[in-house]
């Protein structure tokens, strides 16, 4: 699972040991007989593009983005789901370098050789593997494919890394040739991680299939890609490459900021007199998120000033406010004095929990602190800030203050008190008495606790199995083994988990889908309870929950009980990221709904309006979701009665579905007949308003408009919130199992077929099995 490579290393008597781990960690037997593991810091390879190396161990594809960059510590690892993605990519490698040497050997011509090596793919891959036998030299084919991937052993896929790589006081005890295919490894590594890890995400993100919401999500979703958060900056730049991806960029930049106001704010606290810490909180977000431009110590008032003074004289001796005062002591009342000095520095060295209090925090201002977030973010990330203060930031990124200010929080534990913080009404040149943020805002400091938590092998197992049913349609038996794994996460962690959240807002999903709309809405109703416990209120995944949960409650006839959770929903999004996300588009195109369903059409309009702006922005001018974006605006513009805008809305709708779907298909089809009933009716009020005008009729009679049903409008929510039910005929239903069962026997064929060839070993089939991973 870890990857480490055994190897021996030389300790300074010359003696050589062997280790299956790293140099640093430790094996003890505890007092209960057992045997522990300590100190496993390097239990993973070290990454190359953050360690002082020399530049002949980079490649020249890294050297373009300047690495190696410096770091503030030299335990710069790569996450295990890194090792775990490249070595399944080395996998793939491995076996299509079998399939190529075995092109290479069957091939008459040279040229067709080199052609077959340039042009083999995964399916021909495949092919060749499956058909290899044993007289077709098998040994020095794997042996050739495992030195070409970089494999420990010569006869299987053995893909291990040395954790002692680069370590300054430890001298390895191998052959040169080992040390550089060890080095040629790690690097490999560090290079998939830039080159391929990072735009794999990026791409990702295009395709909407991770859509993060604040700094933690995004820091989830490079976690789990395992990509460092180091490489925040990198994100970034790429992010910024992308127009479409404004937003999460926008995140991105939020993140490096509120990282690098934590390291600045871990430091600046430590100096700070403990009676004194509420205010200095308040100064430093003043600092932060304001414009303060003189010290706070003309602020300050002469009670803190004293009390202060007596509590450093208490703890640091005596501070030298006046040279002169030191010149005038003699040197006979000296002496005691730095006797206590000595004493008591002794003392503090012997006790860690004595803090170094000073007054320097008073001297901060806006500007000081900005140059150090500005340093701070090019150290750590490598990203230039390029702010001299909160308003050239705001200016510069589309990003709301509230939304820095919670990221802040969340990353130093602070607890503020509720209430509107007016920060426009802070004074920009000078600090008055209407400071934004004072001492009783400060409630707590809280501290944070990382950790993994465990993971059980088993309701993971079943949590994924039921998730395959339900793919293949098997909804019932998803929704019992679903319901399995929720009962083993109860067992595991408790009544209270994400994880078991997780699963709830599956079970609810299952039964809004199976036709139980009342079963639905309670479990998600639970969902969103445990949410709001385990996350908090101000989550983005409780947002989620409250959609999803709005559904529900709109299908089970609760009308104005869904607006109210979609603007609950609308409010988190909005203090998590601003605006300018695609969530407030899904949630704004369910309000326009459901606001329509109870006949507010204005309302309704402006919030469908609002997500065909955004629609535009994320997904482009003649995507699907544009479409349906225009044709839910013709919706609601035709019950207004204002059937011009809603012919030209659907007229845009039929034009993108007719260029991405084609002139037959049932969409094109339905805008085209919405389209010829639109203008029907706008011809009836033309044809009214002209005799009116002539005088034939006195006034413009009402034209019968038809409402939208409560069942349209359902399916219309099913529509946006990716719900689609499927109506099969049962003669297709028919023709659909003919075929299953006539695929089916095919299969059995081709696996009696290839069970009578002679393959070389077990690999081989494996090789085959993970080649239909990648192919899928």
């Amino acid at each position: 699972m870890l990857k480490i490579k055994p190897h021996s290393i030389k300790t300074e008597k010359g003696d050589v040991v062997e280790l299956l781990t790293a140099v640093e960690c430790k094996g003890i037997v505890g007092n209960d007989g057992r045997h522990y593991l300590l100190d496993l810091l390097r239990m993973m390879p070290p990454d190359l593009n953050y360690l002082p190396v020399d530049v002949e161990h980079i490649s020249p594809a890294m050297k373009q983005f300047d690495y190696p960059k410096t770091h503030k510590h030299r335990l710069c690892c790569l996450r295990q789901e890194l090792i775990d993605a490249f070595i399944e990519q080395k996998y793939v490698d491995f076996y299509r370098s079998i399939a190529l040497n075995l092109s290479k050997l069957r091939s008459t011509e040279s040229s067709t050789a080199n052609d077959t090596t340039q042009q083999t793919n995964v399916e021909e891959a495949k092919r060749i593997v499956n058909e290899i036998s044993v007289e077709d030299n098998s040994r020095e084919i794997i042996q050739s494919a495992c030195r070409s991937i970089g494999s420990v052993k010569d006869n299987e896929f053995d893909v291990r890394f040395n954790p002692d790589l680069f370590q300054p006081h430890v001298t390895l005890s191998q052959t040169p040739a080992e040390t550089a295919a060890d080095i040629k490894l790690l690097k490999e590594a560090a290079e998939y991680l830039v080159l391929k890890q990072i735009p794999l995400m990026i791409q990702d993100f295009q395709d909407h299939s991770a859509v993060p919401v604040d700094g933690e999500s995004l820091s989830e979703a490079m976690h789990s890609r395992g990509i460092n958060i180091r490489y925040l900056g990198r994100v970034a730049q790429l992010l910024n490459q992308q127009s479409s991806l404004y937003y999460i960029y926008d995140i991105a930049v939020t993140e490096i900021l509120c990282r690098s106001a934590k390291h600045v704010f871990r430091s600046y606290t430590q100096s700070v007199p403990l009676h004194l810490l509420s205010f200095s909180i308040s100064h430093f977000l003043n600092c932060f998120l304001t414009i303060i431009t003189s010290p706070s110590s003309e602020y300050l008032s002469d009670e803190f000033l004293s009390s202060s003074s007596s509590s450093t004289l208490t703890n640091n001796g005596p501070i030298n406010t006046n040279s002169s005062l030191t010149n005038v002591t003699n040197s006979s009342s000296q002496k005691p004095t730095n006797k206590k000095k000595n004493k008591k520095h002794q003392q503090r060295k012997q006790n860690p929990f004595i803090r170094n209090e000073s007054l320097d925090f008073l001297s901060l201002t806006s500007k000081t602190l900005w140059l150090q977030l500005t340093n701070e973010a090019k150290s750590r990330y490598n990203f230039d800030l390029n702010c001299d203060d909160i308003e050239n930031f705001l200016e510069k990124y589309n990003v709301r203050r509230t939304c820095i200010l919670r990221s802040f929080c969340s990353k130093t534990g602070l607890q503020l008190s509720i209430r509107e913080y007016q920060f426009d009404l802070a004074n920009k040149s000078t600090r008055t008495n209407n400071e934004c943020f004072n001492e009783e805002d400060i409630i707590n400091i809280y501290p944070l606790i990382k950790q993994v938590p465990p993971k059980p092998s088993d309701a993971y197992q079943f949590f994924t199995t039921g998730q395959q049913k339900i793919q293949q349609g098997l909804l019932r038996e998803g929704f019992e083994l679903i319901s399995e794994a929720h009962n083993l996460l109860n067992n595991v962690y408790g009544p209270m988990h994400p994880e078991i959240s997780m699963c709830l807002r599956l079970l609810a999903r299952l039964n809004y889908i199976m036709g139980d709309y009342q079963e639905a809405l309670y479990t998600q109703h639970k969902a969103v309870m445990m949410s709001e416990r385990v996350l908090g209120i101000d989550h983005p995944q409780t947002a989620t929950e409250y959609i999803h949960m709005a559904l529900y409650s709109f299908a089970n006839g609760h009308s104005i009980n869904a607006s109210k959770l979609l603007c609950r929903a609308r409010y988190i999004i909005l203090a998590c990221c601003g605006e300018n996300h695609p969530q407030i588009s899904l949630i704004d195109s369910n309000l326009g709904l459901i606001l329509q369903s109870y006949g507010d059409y204005e309302n309704a309009l402006k919030f469908m309006e609002k997500s065909l702006e955004l629609n535009k922005k994320f997904y482009g001018l003649k995507s699907l979701k544009v479409a349906l974006s225009h044709h839910l605006c013709a919706r609601i513009q035709s019950c207004r009665g204002d059937f011009r805008s809603a012919l030209n809305s659907e007229r845009e709708a039929y034009q993108i579905y007719k260029l991405q779907l084609g002139d037959e298909h049932e969409r094109t089809r339905e805008s085209a007949q919405v389209l010829q009933h639109l203008t029907e009716q706008a011809v009836v009020l033309q044809k009214r308003m002209n005799d009116v005008v002539k005088g034939q009729l006195l006034m413009i009679p009402s034209i019968t408009i038809q409402q939208p049903s409560f069942q349209n409008v359902l399916e219309m929510l099913n529509v946006v919130n990716g719900i689609l039910f499927i109506q099969i005929r049962e003669k297709d239903l028919d023709l659909l199992r003919e075929e299953l069962a006539k695929q089916s026997i095919d299969d059995q064929q081709q696996q009696a077929s290839i069970s009578s060839i002679k393959t070389i070993s077990e690999t081989a089939e494996q090789a085959a099995a993970l080649m239909d991973n990648e192919v899928d």
